[in-house]
């Protein structure tokens, strides 16, 4: 491990201008991954649903009535304004999500800054920044970037606030106030996904350890702490215009249905986990490393990292809990351990001068190699069959119509809408019996339905009568091979 004498005040402004055009750097890289690729070859199917439910919103459908939405609100009314401004298309959406991977790198700095010498921010950006998973969760139009980013500002936020130790036994309004943004970060994040509810914990944690931790001193940060949670929460829901009612739903009562269906599987987590920590290499390594240095400055009082220790924590635990899990919900352990991981570079022990060189030396030659890994695995490419079947889609189905779709992304980027009921036609939603064959049927129904994309095959696999009856009702057939067809009348 580097040890570094602590950085003095003169020498802030350097690392402000080093994060900053870390910063910039990944900005213009994930912009030029949007950009680069129009019709992507590689996209979560997520993408789709969430890009459609948005476009829906936008057209003025209101969310979980009658648009079906698995996911708190948040982000899906953020890219609804979005399309409003900018025009609705998949860059605009990615663009959405490359903003917040930006607060994301700027908290997590400031929770490593924190928690060790100024320097480490730089560490916390770099290493995160050269991991698989942030590099795809930087612009992939999915809950779990924008969720952990908020996250990470309400631990950063809460880290500041417990900072402020003063003498008195009184809650000023200055730590009153930082403790209530806490909580409304907080509560955005988990207005976003509600697996960002694991920042509570390091968010207890840092409440707890600030000091003095007198009885009456903690209860007030912490009805601030909720205060800010709640009234976050409360104006999302608000500003969406949605029946809570049916939020709770079609968030809660729909993910208990699907956990219904998805016994908890620890082996397949573990599995998981260790594809994870092989494709993030660098990132776990030191980050476990940070957690061996953490514990040995346990009881120097070091508050943040023990903060941010529990965080780890609480996301594994929530892991092996979530049924079904899947790879892209692993990006919430890339905070604490990019936080850990600077904490390991820039604490430990003095070394003599030659040994602090070849430990620095070796760290980055394998910073540099993961870094250019994990770009070259993410360079862009376009997918032929999916651009013809966007042309097919937009030529064949007139504007205004409706596409029933398997997969929402073709219609979307077609700029044609799908049923508002049906943006999500995902396979999870099926097993949990919150969507049959009676329902699409029905759809086909509707004359505003003028076309039905088979592109995934979940239609095939699922529903085979229905695909009958699509193609009874739908005779004109475009293929493009494997089974995927574009039925339009």
């Amino acid at each position: 491990m580097i040890a570094a004498p602590r950085v003095r005040s003169e020498g802030r402004p350097i690392i402000f201008l080093i994060a900053a055009i870390l910063l910039s750097v990944h900005v213009i890289w994930q912009m030029w991954l949007v950009l680069a690729a129009p019709y992507p070859a590689h996209y979560d199917y997520d993408e789709g649903v969430y890009a459609a439910t948005a476009a829906a919103a936008a057209a003025g459908h209101r969310l979980y009535a009658p648009v079906f939405l698995s996911q708190p609100p948040l982000l899906i009314g953020v890219l609804a304004h979005t399309f409003g401004l900018f025009g609705r298309s998949l860059a605009s959406a990615r663009a959405v999500i490359v903003g917040f991977s930006v607060l994301w790198l700027a908290s997590l700095a400031a929770i490593a800054a924190r928690g060790s010498r100024s320097r480490a921010a730089l560490w916390a950006v770099a290493i995160a920044g050269s991991a698989p998973a942030l590099m795809a969760a930087s612009h992939t139009v999915q809950m779990e970037g924008p969720s952990e980013a908020l996250a990470a500002l309400a631990v950063a936020l809460g880290l500041a606030a417990g900072g402020d130790r003063g003498v008195d036994r009184a809650v000023g309004r200055g730590e009153t106030l930082r403790w209530g943004m806490a909580g409304v970060a907080a509560g955005l994040a988990v207005m976003t996904k509600f697996t960002a509810a694991t920042c509570l914990i390091p968010l207890a944690a840092a409440l707890v350890a600030a000091g003095p931790a007198v009885l009456k001193r903690i209860t007030v940060r912490a009805a601030a702490l909720a205060a800010g949670g709640a009234l976050a929460a409360g104006a999302t829901i608000v500003w969406i215009g949605s029946p809570p009612a049916e939020i709770w739903r079609q968030t809660v009562a729909f993910h208990r249905a699907v956990a219904g269906v998805n016994a908890v599987d620890p082996g397949r987590t573990l599995l998981l986990l260790l594809a994870f920590a092989a494709a993030n290499w660098l990132l776990v390594v030191l980050g476990l490393a940070g957690l061996v240095y953490g514990a040995g400055v346990w009881r120097a009082g070091a508050a943040p990292q023990r903060a941010v220790a529990a965080w780890l924590a609480a996301d594994l635990a929530a892991v092996f809990l979530w049924r079904p899990v899947w790879p892209h919900h692993l990006v919430v352990l890339v905070t604490p351990l990019a936080v850990l991981a600077a904490a390991a570079v820039e604490g430990g022990r003095r070394e003599p001068p030659h040994v602090r060189t070849a430990v620095a030396g070796i760290l980055l030659i394998a910073w540099l190699a993961a870094l250019t890994a994990t770009a070259a695995a993410s360079a862009p490419e376009t997918s032929a069959p999916l651009h013809a079947a966007v042309r097919q889609t937009a030529r064949s189905v007139p504007a205004g119509a409706w596409v029933l779709s398997d997969d929402p992304i073709v219609p979307f980027l077609a700029g044609r809408d799908v049923p508002p009921a049906l943006c999500d036609t995902s396979e999870m939603r099926i097993r949990a019996r919150w969507l049959t064959a009676g329902t699409l049927t029905a759809a086909l129904a509707d004359p505003r339905v003028r076309g039905v994309v088979l592109w995934r095959g979940t239609f095939r696999a699922s529903f085979p009568r229905f695909v009958d009856e699509a193609l009874k009702d739908f005779p004109r057939r475009w293929t493009a091979g494997g089974g995927r067809q574009i039925l339009t009348r």
